[in-house]
């Protein structure tokens, strides 16, 4: 008896210390949008890429950005929970009239934390009908339950933003974050931002939806909507289509532990008219779990 008690207490450590490990790097570039998915205890991920923007005012003013973020990922504490740091350092040359204006530095460093908060898909499953293989090729409408997780985070922003130079700084940043899981192949997420929340004069409300198809073990594609619902800067409202943007790109993994991506996107308004292009690389460190496919056993 104490020795099924002990295999019972092992399969369930097991089950637990894995709820939300992946086989493969689970990563949120290249897109705009964070998963609700942790990188599980124990696990340190970095995620970085290189962006290029052009934006068009008319033909006496553009400006022209080289921007490089970096994202850092640790799950301590809870499965569930995840400590996040985004850096975000540009630099910047604005053209107007035959004037030339170039600067460099930190635009923005982000410091929250990202919890679970339901996971359907932990108790989702699908049941298999043995008598007809049409009924198992039906689309199953649970699958459109997403998992939620909850961000909150300080946004410490500075004076390098050419758009918007007078922010707070220091901010809240909240956000609320769906993911589904329509095939197995093939995801949607979602995410509702506020930032600047405390802020009345400054508050951005915005939301991101992204698109992920894997074409096999190694290439996925995705494309991404990104719009604001309301902004302000300084009690002045800014208008909603100036900053939808439309993004797509596609992603390839070296190994189970690292991943390169390239990207792709536009504004849809000219006030100005955006065009951005990038490359990034995710990787993760994977000492801590020694993770053995039953089917390779």
């Amino acid at each position: 008896m104490k020795k099924y008690s002990y295999i019972a207490i092992a399969l369930l450590g097991f089950i637990t210390a894995n709820a939300q490990y992946t086989k493969d790097i689970n990563t949120n570039r290249p897109s705009s949008s964070m998963g609700a998915y942790s990188v599980s205890k124990g696990i340190f991920q970095i995620e970085g890429g290189y962006t290029y923007q052009n934006d068009e005012f008319h033909s006496d003013k553009t400006n022209t950005f080289n921007n490089f973020q970096v994202q850092l990922r640790y799950g301590d504490m809870l499965e569930n929970l995840e400590f996040v740091g985004d850096f975000y350092f540009t630099n910047y040359n604005q053209t107007d009239y035959g004037i030339d204006i170039t600067n460099s530095g930190f635009r923005q460093l982000n410091f929250g934390i990202k919890y679970l908060i339901y996971d359907h898909y932990k108790y989702y499953v699908e049941k298999r009908n043995v008598y007809s293989w049409k009924a198992n090729q039906r689309f199953k409408w649970g699958r459109l339950i997403p998992a939620l997780a909850l961000y909150v985070g300080g946004q410490f922003n500075f004076k390098h933003n050419l758009y918007y130079p007078n922010l707070p700084e220091i901010g809240l940043k909240t956000m609320l974050i769906a993911q589904q899981h329509i095939s197995k192949r093939f995801s949607m997420t979602y995410n509702f931002i506020g930032e600047n929340v405390t802020e009345d004069a400054y508050r951005n409300i915005s939301y991101i939806v992204t698109a992920s198809l894997g074409l096999s073990d190694r290439w996925s594609i995705f494309g991404e909507h990104q719009g604001i619902i309301d902004r302000k800067y300084e009690n002045i409202s800014v208008p909603f289509m100036n900053e939808a943007s439309l993004k797509g790109g596609l992603t390839y993994k070296i190994h189970k532990n690292l991943q390169i991506d390239a990207f792709g996107g536009t504004s849809l308004e000219n006030s100005p008219h955006k065009i951005q292009a990038g490359m990034g690389v995710s990787w993760r460190n994977h000492k801590k779990f020694q993770f053995k496919d039953p089917t390779e056993l």
